[in-house]
């Protein structure tokens, strides 16, 4: 099992300021970080965008985020016998045919929640963010797709696998309402804004539902406008019912609703 955070509108995080917080995320983890890469444009690729990851060394890399000819880019640590690395932080943006967001992985699952959790907190003190997750998930390669809703990769079998894609920004120009309101799915840990809450859920804002039964989460204060919500695995699929036939998760599909062949 892995563990593993998707952080997004992020989009006010300059490269520089990425760069410190990804070298936090491994200094809670206590894990070294092995090797970093950054992406850039092919000038002899084959169509208009085609792009590479170039693998560097990190003091290489903070010269290049310094002086601007690096932006996305990925730290992680390498283990032998663990593919495509054990852990790893990226900081993406609407370049090279993705959008703003940090995604976090790691393929240790004693590493815990707990590391996640901590890196967020350590973060909101100088940031907002304004949604994100933290989740477990069998494979980091999975976990790594499924922070950019790619591969069609999904944690639930009443989830939609290709939903949150068409949220995003790129080649669906999507709206982003997980900025503004709306939920991807819930999962273990959940960073939610001011405008999550205002949700309505069985006649109730999200929050006064919440605060309702044990059963639906704790809530924590991270900053004036940001919250998180963890749910316990054994309440986590009736938590998502509730919210997905409320209407306010995006990828949500019920499962109920049986193919006509």
């Amino acid at each position: 099992m892995s563990v593993a955070l998707a952080l997004y509108g992020i989009e006010d995080i300059d490269p520089k300021l990425a760069l410190k917080f990804a070298k936090h995320f491994f200094a809670c983890m206590n894990l070294s970080i092995t090797g970093a890469g950054y992406y850039k444009y092919l000038s002899d690729g084959d169509h208009v965008g085609d792009h590479g990851f170039v693998v560097v060394d990190l003091t290489e890399l903070e010269i290049r985020v310094n002086n601007g000819t690096a932006t996305a880019f990925r730290l992680y640590n390498e283990k032998p016998g663990t593919i495509p690395w054990f852990a790893s932080f990226g900081y993406s943006t609407n370049d090279f045919g993705s959008f703003y967001h940090f995604d976090g992985q790691c393929s240790e699952d004693s590493v815990g929640l707990d590391s996640l959790i901590k890196f967020v907190k350590d973060i909101s003190a100088n940031i907002v963010l304004p949604y994100g997750i933290i989740y477990s998930c069998e494979k980091v390669s999975k976990a790594f797709s499924y922070a950019a809703g790619n591969n069609m990769a999904v944690m639930y079998p009443y989830e939609k696998s290709s939903a949150f894609k068409k949220e995003v920004p790129g080649r669906f120009q999507g709206r982003e309402r997980y900025k503004d309101g709306l939920l991807r799915m819930v999962y273990p840990v959940n960073i939610l804004s001011s405008r999550h809450f205002e949700g309505e859920v069985e006649g109730m804002v999200l929050r006064d539902w919440i605060g309702e039964n044990r059963g639906r989460g704790t809530l924590e204060t991270l900053t004036s406008s940001t919250w998180l919500w963890c749910v316990e695995a054994g309440h986590l699929q009736s938590v998502n019912k509730s919210l997905g036939e409320a209407g306010i998760l995006i990828s949500w599909k019920n499962p109920d609703i049986k193919k006509r062949f």
